[in-house]
């Protein structure tokens, strides 16, 4: 058990602590799972977020590719609204190399007091579908749990300046996204459900 835990979560935790997140706040769909974990004695969410919807310009190499490369054009953590992709790319700045539609599933990080603790809530994750979660563990103890899943979609639509895909094809990438989403939401729903029922305060 790391001795710095409860400092750790004091810390972290601080009500005039900033949220270096760029929404600066904790998804809506996910507040009443965090605060669950949170009032946990042997647990703190230390990042997180229920899913997005992205458009966003980047660099065509991976080698060139920073933080700072990266443009946000529209996002959502709802269901994304086709019309306002189709008008955010009409708008386009015109040097833009490179636009991609993606989706994110939901990802949350949480700190554990112990290793039987991160094996508690771990197993909840894989049993609720999110088979891409593992732990981590730092120099300085500090144990972390990351729960991902496997839904993921990323297509780019614009290469070279050039719109490279037709409306048809969009309507089709948003309309999978979207289904991404609801299922997301859908293993929320599971995944909260069973850390009522399973993680005992």
């Amino acid at each position: 058990m790391s001795k710095h835990f409860d400092q750790w979560k004091h810390d972290a935790l601080a009500v005039d602590k900033e949220d270096l997140s760029r929404k600066h706040s904790i998804d809506d769909y996910i507040v009443n799972l965090i605060n669950q974990i949170n009032s946990h004695n042997d647990y703190y969410t230390s990042s997180s977020c229920s899913g997005r919807t992205i458009v966003f310009t980047s660099s065509p190499t991976v080698t060139s590719s920073t933080k700072s490369d990266c443009q946000w054009l529209y996002v959502t953590h709802e269901q994304a609204d086709l019309q306002t992709i189709l008008e955010c790319l009409e708008q386009r700045p015109k040097d833009i190399d490179m636009i991609s539609i993606k989706f994110e599933a939901f990802i949350l990080h949480v700190i554990c007091r112990t290793l039987e603790c991160a094996k508690v809530l771990l197993n909840i994750a894989l049993e609720c579908g999110y088979r891409n979660s593992g732990l981590v563990l730092s120099n300085q103890g500090k144990i972390t749990l990351a729960v991902r899943s496997t839904h993921a979609l990323e297509v780019p639509i614009v290469i070279g300046s050039c719109l490279c895909v037709d409306q048809n094809y969009i309507t089709k990438v948003v309309g999978i996204a979207n289904e991404k989403m609801t299922a997301n939401l859908a293993k929320i729903d599971k995944f909260s459900q069973c850390v009522t029922n399973k993680l005992s305060t």
